[in-house]
């Protein structure tokens, strides 16, 4: 078996997902329990990632918009693939900058 550079998880969606992005998704569930937001907010998912927490969002808060940013376009991109609906928007951009 080929010794697979690590550094590459925290390049590319499809890698990072079954490594980190599962337990993402447990934890997103939670957060959102925990913080209480209602229905139909405006949301931004700063360092979205792969959207694990924008899908949620998504999924159980009916938003009005959930806007996703991210330094990496390659997780944006993965974010942006799989999820959908017109509530979601995802921009390049490091959060220190919004």
């Amino acid at each position: 078996m080929a010794h697979e550079d690590k550094s590459q998880v925290w390049a590319a969606g499809d890698k990072y997902e079954p490594f980190i992005g599962r337990w993402s998704r447990l934890v997103a569930a939670e957060l959102l329990h925990w913080i209480g937001v209602g229905n139909g907010k405006k949301w931004v998912d700063v360092g979205c990632g792969t959207g694990a927490l924008t899908q949620t969002i998504l999924a159980t808060q009916d938003p009005a918009l959930v806007m996703g940013v991210d330094r990496s376009e390659q997780f944006l991109r993965h974010a942006h693939d799989r999820t959908r609906g017109q509530r979601a928007l995802f921009a390049v951009s490091d959060g220190q900058a919004l």
